[in-house]
C-alpha cells in the first residue's frame, strides 16, 4: 500500500521517557530548581528541546534557553539509552517492511545527532534511509516541508506515503502534507487524545502497521 514509511522517534519507535526526564532534571538541579515528575516532563515533549527548557524553567530569555539546551544536550548525549528501549515488535516490523522493498525514514523534532545516536545504540539505525531532525526551528513538525522533501527525494507520491507517530505533531504534519497518518496508541499522549486527532489509521502495537500493507494479520 505504501512505498515510504516515515516514523516519529520518541514514543513511536523508542520509549525514551525516563532518559529524557533524567536529563531535564539534571539541568534543573544544576540551577538549584526542584525536579519534575516523569509525567510532567513527558507532557513537555514534542516541540523541540528548547521548548522543553522554556517550559521547565518558565522562561523565554533566548540566551538562557540556549545555555539550558546545551546543558541538556551534553547530559542526554551521554545517557540517552541508559533506560530507553525499542518498542515490542519494532525490529521485526522494520525488517518486514524493508524486505518488502519499502523506504523507511525517521522524521522527528529531536536534534538529528541525538536521534542518530539513539538509533545506533539501540541497533536499528540500519533500517532507515534517512534520519531527519529539524535544522531550523521553523521546519519542525507540523511544518510539512521536511516530509515533502523526503517524498521528493525517494521519488514516490503523497498517496504512497504513511506517517507513523504517537503525537499531535505527527498527525498534523501528515494532514498538512496531504499524506495518510497512522497513530500509535502506545505512545506518550494516550489513546483518547490521539483518537481526537482523527488519524487515518490507528495501531496498538508496531506490528499492526504490517496489517495496513497486507503483511500481517
Amino acid at each position: 500500500m505504501f512505498d515510504l514509511y516515515l516514523f516519529d522517534l520518541d514514543g513511536t519507535l523508542v520509549d525514551t521517557r525516563r532518559d529524557i526526564a533524567e536529563a531535564v532534571n539534571h539541568v534543573l538541579q544544576l540551577h538549584a530548581r526542584p525536579v519534575a515528575e516523569l509525567a510532567t516532563v513527558i507532557s513537555w515533549v514534542g516541540d523541540g528541546v528548547d521548548d522543553i527548557m522554556k517550559r521547565a524553567f518558565k522562561t523565554d530569555e533566548e540566551q538562557f534557553v540556549d545555555e539550558l539546551v546545551n546543558e541538556f544536550h551534553s547530559s542526554y548525549m551521554d545517557h540517552c539509552t541508559d533506560f530507553s528501549h525499542i518498542y515490542e515488535g519494532c525490529a521485526e516490523t522494520l525488517t518486514s517492511l524493508q524486505e518488502r522493498g519499502a523506504h523507511l525514514s525517521v522524521l522527528t523534532n529531536k536534534p538529528q545527532d541525538l536521534s542518530l545516536e539513539i538509533l545506533r545504540r539501540l541497533g536499528i539505525l540500519q533500517y532507515f534511509d534517512r534520519v531527519v531532525g529539524p535544522n531550523d526551528a521553523n521546519l519542525r513538525k507540523p511544518n510539512p516541508s521536511n516530509l515533502l522533501s523526503l517524498i521528493r527525494d525517494i521519488g514516490t507520491s503523497k498517496d504512497r506515503t504513511l506517517m507513523v507517530g504517537d503525537s499531535r505533531n505527527d498527525i498534523l504534519v501528515a494532514r498538512n502534507a496531504g499524506v495518510a497518518s497512522c497513530g500509535c496508541t502506545f505512545g506518550y499522549i494516550g489513546r483518547d487524545a490521539l483518537l481526537e486527532l482523527k488519524p487515518t489509521y490507528v495501531v496498538d502495537s508496531l506490528p499492526q502497521v504490517l496489517v495496513l500493507t497486507g503483511l500481517g494479520s
